[in-house]
């Protein structure tokens, strides 16, 4: 298994593996489908999904950044 470049390292080589990824799970759902898995096949359609909006979001992370503005601050509670 290749290990997922971090985003902030090298942000090509993540959305290069991220869309490698994409390709893998759809080609996966494609079986399942095939051979009447649907509940497996939706489940790799939507990992194939998840893989490709984050390639595109770390392609397009500058106008994200953009529209998505200020600093998110967690509370801890305890």
């Amino acid at each position: 298994m290749q290990e997922l470049p971090k985003p902030w390292f090298d942000i090509d080589g993540y959305r290069r593996t991220r869309l490698l990824e994409a390709r893998y799970e759809a080609e996966l759902a494609r079986r399942f489908l095939d051979e009447g898995l649907t509940r497996n096949a939706a489940g790799k359609a939507y990992q194939a999904w998840k893989a490709l909006v984050a390639a595109f979001a770390a392609e397009n992370r500058d106008k994200l950044r953009d529209v998505f503005k200020g600093v998110v601050r967690l509370r801890v509670i305890g």
